[in-house]
């Protein structure tokens, strides 16, 4: 049938060749152009980020590239076989471009669903069955059921055309009042891009509706494949200008005008994708900042491409211009197809942390009160335990701290507990008065301090007396110690003393021998001191060895320690003797 009607229209054709040359040859140039211009727009779109909506107006600008080289092969084709295929062939991209400008359109409105593998799946199955319906549309006649001139060729439609027509026109007038509807709710941006694709959308679409409706013509053809012109050129723009796939919309939902915190969408670059009502009152931000770059110097730079939900505690940042502080949570936008792209929000916590800084200062000041009483405490501590003039342990102190150490001795380590008595004290304070016996006696403590080790300890016992205790010390290794500080102190000159030299007289027990308490080691070590004393002063005696040569004449003479001689014994000290 369909050849049949091919047949009783050639006539019609001769007469009009000479118009249909002259509109190949124009229009032909024409939709090359437009082709290369979608090519252009494919390229700047595989160049643009992940947004929404790139992919489906990526395919779309596919479908429309082969829709519109269908049409030039068509125009260029002489036979008439050759025609009706390439028309047939057409409906690949019939289908599939204003089905994916549709879902491409939605996506960058918000609806991101559209563009799912599924949809994409169901635009494809569709196209391609559409394709081959019209493929195999001389066996069927769903679509075309008769040409009506054969040089364009010109068709009359069956009911399959009409369902196709009727379902691509109601995708895209959906898309279009979905997207409508967004348009309050988006960035200055944002809206330039969505009149861009609107007018993108309806060329096309109005000079389909008026060929179909109206039997409008363009160069004598379907004008729809010509007005892809006007839809790169919008893209273009679009993506010139209005930054279309480099700042789309984002996060819309989550973001409300009347959220008092603010909400910026940032690139890895520094790109602001979106910002709320609230954001546009910090500083370096207003209206016209979506589709800007922030200045690397910027405090949210800081948190590009950075998660904050695992941190323990949320990062804070200074607005010193607006002497605000802000809170920041800042949420990667990977799933939702950002990849690197964060949103941050910031809460306003300047009262707390003012309120926190406060509490702060009252703590701070606080603890330094709390350690000056800590240090006053400990002076006063020191000072209950030690003396005021040589610095040394006071007796108070020795009568806690020795007995522990006292109790621990034993044969293989031993506790040397000395008491030490100034020669001659009380003459050098009646005669060079109590200023020059202080020198004295703290040049002496100086002495004892400066050669104490680990746990060795020395007391101020009382005037002119004082006390060391020498744990893990022998016999030989006391005398030792004495002789040295006798050294050290007979080589100390003070000026009021230049005639006067300067000694002391040392008495010596050794625990456990001498006793196991501090009460008993003290009497012995005094006993052995005043051995010392009535020895001629200026020598060193060990309890115990206090009695050695010493001539027992009876029970009275061992009393009479006053009446005792001073000799030398086997180790050639010098001893009291009867």
């Amino acid at each position: 049938m369909l050849h049949q009607n091919c047949l009783d229209s050639a006539h019609q054709a001769r007469s009009s060749g000479l118009l249909e040359g002259l509109t190949m040859s124009f229009s032909t140039p024409v939709l090359i152009v437009i082709a290369m211009l979608a090519i252009l727009v494919i390229g700047r779109i595989i160049a643009s980020p992940e947004a929404p909506g790139r992919i489906a107006f990526g395919l779309a600008a596919v479908a429309s590239i082969w829709w519109i080289a269908m049409v030039v092969l068509r125009l260029n084709s002489v036979d008439l076989s050759d025609k009706i295929l390439f028309s047939r062939l057409a409906w690949f991209g019939i289908i599939a471009a204003p089905l994916f400008w549709s879902a491409g359109f939605l996506d960058h409105a918000g609806f991101s669903q559209v563009t799912r593998r599924v949809p994409i799946a169901i635009i494809l199955t569709i196209s391609a069955l559409g394709g081959i319906a019209a493929l195999t549309d001389g066996y069927h006649h769903w679509i075309y059921t008769g040409v009506i001139n054969e040089e364009r060729p010109t068709f009359s439609h069956g009911w399959l055309f009409y369902v196709i027509l009727g379902g691509m026109y109601l995708c895209m007038l959906l898309a279009c009042l979905m997207s409508i509807s967004q348009l309050k709710r988006a960035a200055r941006l944002h809206r330039r891009q969505m009149v861009a694709l609107l007018i993108a959308t309806c060329a096309p679409w109005g000079c389909n509706a008026a060929f179909v409706l109206f039997e409008f013509r363009l160069f004598n053809d379907d004008p729809t494949p010509f007005a892809f012109s006007a839809t790169v050129l919008a893209v273009l723009f679009a993506q010139h200008r209005g930054k279309l796939f480099i700042a789309p919309p984002i996060a819309r939902d989550i973001i409300f005008s009347i959220l008092p915190d603010p909400i910026v969408v940032l690139e890895p670059s520094g790109l602001v994708l979106e910002i709320n009502p609230a954001a546009e009152k910090l500083t370096g931000f207003n209206a016209e900042t979506v589709g800007t770059k922030l200045p690397p110097s910027h405090p949210l730079m800081a948190f590009v491409a950075r998660d904050t939900q695992t941190e323990t505690r949320k990062p804070i940042v200074h607005f010193d211009a607006m002497e605000k502080i802000f809170e920041v949570s800042a949420q990667p936008l990977e799933r939702w197809g950002r990849k690197g792209s964060v949103m941050v929000v910031l809460r306003d916590v300047t009262a707390r942390e003012a309120a926190q800084k406060s509490l702060s200062d009252a703590g701070h000041a606080l603890k330094l009160r709390l350690e000056e009483n800590l240090r006053l405490q400990g002076q006063l501590e020191q000072q209950a335990f030690r003396d005021h003039l040589t610095g040394l342990f006071n007796r108070r102190h020795a009568s806690t701290v020795i007995p522990p150490v006292i109790s621990s001795a034993s044969e293989d380590a031993p506790v040397s507990l000395i008491v030490v008595d100034l020669d001659y004290f009380k003459q050098v304070n009646d005669r060079h008065g109590h200023d020059v016996g202080d020198k004295v006696l703290s040049t002496f403590a100086m002495i004892l301090s400066d050669s104490l080790q680990g746990a060795e300890m020395a007391f101020r016992y009382g005037g002119e007396e004082f006390l060391v205790v020498l744990p893990a010390t022998t016999r030989d290794q006391a005398l030792e110690r004495c002789s040295r500080w006798r050294r050290e102190f007979a080589t100390h000159t003070i000026a009021e003393l230049k005639d006067v030299a300067l000694s002391f007289s040392a008495g010596i027990a050794i625990a456990p021998q001498a006793g196991t308490s501090l009460t008993e080691c003290a009497k012995a070590a005094d006993i052995a001191l005043y051995r010392a004393k009535i020895s001629g002063r200026n020598t060193d005696i060990v309890w115990g060895e206090h009695l050695d040569g010493i001539a027992r004449e009876g029970p009275a003479d061992q009393g009479n320690a006053g009446d005792h001689s001073v000799r030398k014994t086997r180790s050639g000290r010098k001893v009291a003797s009867p």
